[in-house]
């Protein structure tokens, strides 16, 4: 573990912080030991169980033998071949694989032979592709092989060919052969609970052809168990040789050990065990996939100190902060990365050179990779120059850095420290696991010698052999000798020169897709239909008890679920007996001989929202612990006290399967179906309301503007409401989860009736503008409450078909504002416009008092917080900057050559302030704890890709529904109330289209097709749009509307049930917040930049075209002209026939033109974005 290169002290020193030795690894050890038993015990993210207990890894009776197919889907690759099992014959060398057709000299163990195999790369296209589309490409290569295999093998075409998989991905298991994917991650956009072995028997049939045999799905685990499984069949045990443990070290880290099922936390217990039968059950081991890397091993890193300041950096960039401390000082991935910044502070803090003197590609995050340090040895300090320098030639700068021997073998120490302390680190959480699983009796303290006193000298001791596989351990600098030393000196430390177990690290490659075979082969062992009910039990009462109430659940006729009492509350011998669940194990038979066990499969899982269960202890019911739900690689944070909420709630997390088919209840919250239908009923009425209201402003704006003289400051009419409303919406929805929905959405309602009521009664165009901003907040903060309530109370897959009544109510609301508002307008007045809006307005407040749940959006068990305690923990830097950014771009992109000139100093310091308050904002939302808009949600797809194509919709929605009604009134001189009919029978088609789009996502599963639909017709609409002209017939400039609020209907809901499928339900909150928010920011900047191009082209072609009549004082008459016809819309419709007024038409009908025009090119970027 040491180098012949010197060290200077002053290095010595700087690497002080990540050094290491034999001592404090010993330590280490000790602490993660405690660490992992307790994640075990309480942990529902991490040693996730799976249905494979040890006797199924060991084999009893021999080893299997026999020709089995096997798939191994990863990130980046699929492989597909056969697994010939020798039991304790020889293979030949080379096992005949191909490589897309490629033949490969890879060798095999001697008792497993892998034929026929082919592999390849999963393209990016497939990735973001639809369940069905991947898997029938999946099935298409599952099917290449089998072909193969009938020719080579003969095999029999009316027999089902047994298949093993192994999945990298997360997935729920309750038996060996069936799994739910959760998200997928990884690029990948499959996002909802789909059925595995389905998915790929449906997607090989698609490709199968009659001559080829069906496929079985036998056997499935992911890559970790696989990589232990295939090396327990690999190696030849006896009583001094154990396999013990499956470790992968290469892009990432992750390790899999057998553990005892009374260690582990029932709740993420699978529902059934695969044993054998003449197995003894009382307490068995079952594969465990440990997950160790993640948060949860930082307790004792950050304990001994282990975690440097250079960590907490790398950690902080990437892509979830706090999400895997020890991967990232221990795996491929990171390695090269926290070199380069470590490298980067010694050359400027030791060397005094400047990062304009370092190479550029130095100075990017992993620039420096773990690849080339593996090779950046031996420690020759010519040697490592010169790679050093044709890594990183020098900078185009002035002055370049000229890379010196002492810089080359600076980074050779930093290499070698980091690989020793991964070694280290690896090295403690091998023994430690070990210990988790009984095999090393490590002492209980530090304190105790007792382990130093054994004498039993190397008679009996257990070879203990973990198996490895990854590019990482094995290429990086000296990492796989330099962890087998720190094996072998932590043993000693802890158990002198008589220690009992001896551990060994051997190499097991491409375990993946052998592990899949060697399962299906172990599931396919004959033996005798036995079900074994083991007494062990894990009781949950008192869990129960610390309960403050059990929620009950109704169908939707009213009728309530068995297990209930007839006054509708659980009784108390059913949650008692819910309490204690025993754990199923079913035994392995062989094809012919297995029973249909639908019966037995077919109990309901307890839920404490719904449970179908025994009205008495005398006909007791087995229930079985339920699915564990996993968080997704990528998770929003949340609350602090999240970690305490329990999984069976329901409510935070969407459980509560009534049965095996996953059939949810139609609501998650304890209302009567009555109370739920008001709710919905109330809250849909506000929504009519606020959207009569926007399109109200939409088609009236120029009548109000005209009354003020102000037209040239229209655009602030619907701005102030807009930004108001997007500063606020986020804000609601985070304090909504710590306070409850209701009481922010009754006071959100009451501004919004205030604010309305004040538009009413303005006097002036100021008076008007702050009635509409305080409009805003109410509406921005109602509208985002009203849209996360129906989130709380509908589950996802049923999301769409309520979506579609949301998308008619818009559609209705739009088209009775388009056609009543101008009416209005033209008899009553526009002051009237808002004043039919209050009584409305106090039947929704009405209705939301008493009929609201009070507790609805706080999950049971969390106890509701205050005002002032969710204002604590509420993101105020977050939010002050992105308002304060937001204002100031739509200041200077206002009034910038409209009311003021570009050179003006409040339009400069306006921008400049964006510019800066922006990139701050996103720099503070970064690394706040409950960030206003958490950027995970805006850099990873599919979330961020589907919230910018909302942003860039709304964009485009609003540029053409605020400047539409100016090309009718100015170019086609119509009335208020024959513009507003203009935009009828778009915003009914839009409605129609949305609620269409909504029940064939519900019904089809697929959300990419309205995306991709909305986004070709905005295109088609805004070039229709920038072709409109004078003289055409009333339906053309309808039919030119129509296309872009089609592409409208199929993207608003698209958008909104993607990205709420991509997400956790308790994530909800804060997703449906940051999607409002940014389309909210679509409709500022929609409104802000058309106006922005409209009023300085329609001044420059006003400058253009006008010209002064003979008589008149040329200059000063067109200035007071132009100040006029710009001021007033209807100024134009007042002139006298003649040049002038054909003048300003043509002038108004070339701006519109152009900033329809404008709109074009974002539909260009939408379309990439897919």
């Amino acid at each position: 573990m040491s180098s012949s290169a010197p060290m200077t002290p002053e290095l010595k020193h700087f690497l002080q912080p990540i050094h290491i030795d034999v001592t404090k690894a010993h330590v280490l050890a000790h602490e993660l030991h405690q660490t992992f038993r307790l994640l075990a015990a309480e942990s529902l993210t991490q040693f996730l169980p799976t249905p494979i207990s040890e006797s199924i890894l060991r084999p009893t009776r021999g080893r299997e033998r026999g020709r089995y197919l096997a798939i191994d889907i990863g990130g980046t690759n699929l492989r597909v071949g056969f697994i010939e099992l020798l039991g304790s014959e020889s293979a030949p060398t080379s096992n005949g694989a191909t490589l897309n057709g490629s033949h490969s000299d890879h060798r095999t163990p001697s008792n497993l032979r892998r034929v026929l195999e082919k592999s390849w790369p999963i393209q990016e296209t497939l990735k973001s592709e639809n369940p069905d589309s991947l898997f029938a490409w999946i099935g298409s290569c599952i099917a290449q092989v089998v072909r193969e295999g009938v020719e080579v093998f003969s095999l029999e075409r009316n027999s089902e060919l047994p298949m093993g998989v192994t999945f990298s991905f997360p997935i729920v298991q309750n038996t060996l052969s069936d799994a739910i994917i959760m998200a997928m991650g990884k690029g990948f956009a499959i996002t909802s609970k789909l059925d595995l072995g389905t998915l790929l028997v449906n997607g090989y049939e698609k490709s199968k052809s009659c001559d080829l045999p069906h496929i079985k799905v036998t056997a499935i685990l992911n890559d970790a168990v696989a990589t232990l499984v295939s090396f327990i069949y690999q190696f030849q045990e006896d009583h001094n040789h154990k396999a013990a443990m499956g470790f992968i070290c290469g892009t990432g880290t992750n390790a899999t050990i057998p553990l005892r099922q009374s260690a582990l936390n029932s709740r993420k217990l699978p529902e059934k065990i695969t044993v054998r039968a003449e197995d003894h059950v009382e307490d068995i081991k079952v594969a465990v996939n440990t997950e160790w890397s993640i948060n949860g091993s930082a307790g004792p890193l950050r304990k001994l100190g282990l975690i440097s300041r250079w960590d907490t950096q790398l950690d902080a960039e990437g892509e979830a902060p706090g999400f895997q401390p020890l991967e990232y000082m221990t795996s491929g991935r990171y390695l090269g990365e926290l070199a380069r910044l470590m490298f980067l502070d010694y050359m400027k803090s030791h060397f005094g050179l400047l990062e304009d003197n370092l190479p550029t590609q130095l100075l990017h995050r992993f620039g420096l990779t773990t690849t080339f340090l593996s090779h950046y040895q031996p420690p020759h300090p010519p040697t490592l120059l010169r790679k050093l320098e044709v890594e990183f030639p020098p900078t185009t700068s002035q002055l370049p850095v000229e890379w010196t021997e002492d810089n080359a073998i600076t980074l050779y120490h930093i290499a070698k420290t980091i690989e020793v302390r991964a070694a280290a680190l690896v090295a403690a959480a091998i023994i430690g696991l070990l210990a988790c699983a009984d095999d090393i009796p490590l002492s209980t303290s530090l304190e105790d010698r007792a382990n130093r006193q054994l004498t039993n000298g190397n008679t009996d001791k257990m070879n203990l052999v973990v198996g490895y596989t990854g590019g990482c351990i094995v290429h990086f600098q000296n990492y796989l000798s330099d962890c087998q030393s720190f094996l072998d000196s932590i043993i000693d430390i802890e158990f002198g020169g008589h220690a009992p177990v001896r551990l060994t690290l051997s190499p097991c490659h491409d375990g993946g897709i052998t592990g899949a075979g060697v399962l299906c082969g172990a599931s396919q062992t004959k033996s005798k239909d036995v079900y074994i009910l083991v007494s062990y039990t894990i009781s949950f009462a008192e869990e129960l008890r610390e309960r403050e109430s059990q929620h009950t659940m109704t169908d939707n006729d009213g009728r309530a679920r068995e297990g209930r009492n007839h006054n509708g509350r659980q009784d108390e011998r059913t949650a008692l007996l819910q309490s204690e669940r025993p754990v199923r194990y079913e035994t392995i038979v062989t094809s012919a001989d297995r029973v249909d066990d639908a019966e037995e499969d077919g109990t309901e899982r307890d839920s404490l929202l719904g449970c179908s269960g025994p009205d008495s202890l005398e006909n007791p019911v087995t229930f079985a612990p339920g699915p564990l739900k996993p968080v997704p690689p990528e998770h929003i944070p949340e609350d602090e006290d999240e970690e305490d909420d329990l999984e069976a709630n329901g409510v935070a997390n969407g459980e509560g399967e009534g049965d095996d088919d996953d059939e949810r209840p139609s609501f998650l919250i304890n209302t009567q179906p009555r109370q739920f239908r008001i709710v919905f009923g109330g809250i849909m009425l506000t929504y009519f309301i606020a959207n009569f209201d926007s399109t109200i402003m939409a088609s009236s704006h120029p009548v109000i503007t005209s009354h003020f003289h102000a037209s040239n400051m229209a655009s602030w009419l619907t701005t102030a409401f807009l930004l108001t409303s997007t500063a606020f919406q986020p804000l609601v929805g985070r304090l909504s989860d710590t306070i409850g929905r209701k009481p922010l959405y009754l006071v959100t309602m009451a501004v919004f009736a205030g604010a309305t009521a004040w538009c009413a009664l303005a006097q002036s165009i100021a008076s008007f503008i702050a009635a509409r901003a305080v409009c805003g907040l109410g509406a921005g903060g109602m509208m985002s409450l009203g849209a996360i309530s129906i989130s709380d109370c509908v589950p996802i897959e049923r999301r769409g078909t309520y979506q579609s009544v949301i998308n008619i109510v818009y559609g209705l609301a739009a088209a009775s504002g388009a056609a009543f508002g101008g009416l209005l307008a033209d008899t009553l007045g526009w002051r009237w416009e808002f004043g039919i809006q209050l009584v409305p307005l106090a039947l929704c407040l009405a209705t939301a008092v008493f009929s609201m749940p009070a507790n609805l959006g706080l999950p049971s068990g969390r106890k509701k917080q205050t005002l002032l305690q969710a204002l604590r923990g509420f993101d105020f830097k977050g939010s002050a900057l992105l308002t304060t950014s937001t204002t100031f771009l739509i200041l200077g992109l206002n009034l910038g050559g409209n009311v003021l000139p570009w050179s003006h100093t409040f339009i400069i310091s306006s921008l400049v302030i964006f510019a800066v308050c922006f990139p701050t904002c996103l720099y503070v939302e970064g690394r706040a704890e409950r960030p206003i808009m958490p950027l995970i949600l805006l850099h990873s797809a599919p979330r961020a890709n589907i919230i910018f194509s909302n942003f860039f919709a709304s964009f485009l929605v609003n540029a053409i529904l605020f400047n539409a009604p100016l090309f009718f009134r100015a170019v086609l001189l119509k009335s208020a109330t024959q513009s507003g009919l203009y935009l009828v029978a778009p915003t009914i088609a839009a409605s129609l289209t949305g609620a269409i789009t909504g029940i064939l996502i519900s019904r089809t599963g697929r959300l990419k097709w309205p995306l991709l639909s909305g986004t070709i017709l905005f295109l088609l609409g805004t070039i229709l749009l920038s072709s409109m002209d004078r003289g055409w017939p009333t339906w053309a400039y309808v039919l030119c509307l129509v296309p872009a609020f089609v592409g409208q209907g199929f993207q608003f809901p698209g958008t909104f049930i993607a990205v709420l499928a991509a997400s956790t339900h308790r994530e909800q909150a804060v997703v449906t917040s940051t999607l409002q928010l940014w389309r909210s920011l679509g409709s500022v900047l929609g409104v802000a930049c058309s106006s922005l191009v409209f009023q300085n082209a329609l001044l420059l072609y006003l400058v253009t075209y006008v010209s002064a009549p003979d008589g008149h004082d040329g200059e000063e008459w067109k200035r007071r002209f132009i100040e006029r016809v710009r001021s007033s819309i209807e100024a134009v419709s007042e002139l006298p026939d003649g040049p002038s007024k054909d003048q300003v038409i043509v002038s108004y009908a070339a701006a519109c033109r152009a900033t329809f025009l404008i709109t074009t090119p974002r539909q260009e970027i939408d379309r990439e974005i897919f």
